[in-house]
């Protein structure tokens, strides 16, 4: 019986939403967001990797000013985590038509 208790604070741990959240990644390139709309669960974390170069980086933005990356330079990542269900519409500030679409559900 002891065991079973032991093991209890592990199983709740691993069962939590928290711990089960997925990272999605989402490129973030000259003038385009790909993929251009992903859907995640309230919880999850959407990862922008920068994957070109341009001088001063490239920042990630939310339409509704929720959220906003530093300048990413090539290669660099901003990781945010999406807390409330809804439809999110982001892009990149040093080009303004490069749009993508968060949905959480």
């Amino acid at each position: 019986m002891r065991r079973f208790f032991a093991w209890l604070p592990v199983c709740v741990l691993l069962a939590s939403p928290a711990a089960w959240a997925d990272d999605v990644m989402v490129h973030v390139g000259h003038n385009k967001l790909d993929p251009a709309e992903v859907k995640v669960a309230v919880g999850d974390t959407v990862t922008f990797h920068n994957m070109d170069a341009m001088p001063g980086g490239h920042t990630v933005a939310a339409d509704d000013g929720s959220f906003e990356s530093p300048a990413l330079d090539k290669d660099a990542q901003y990781k945010h985590t999406f807390e409330k269900a809804g439809s999110y519409g982001v892009h990149i500030k040093q080009h303004p038509d490069a749009k993508a679409t968060i949905v959480v559900e």
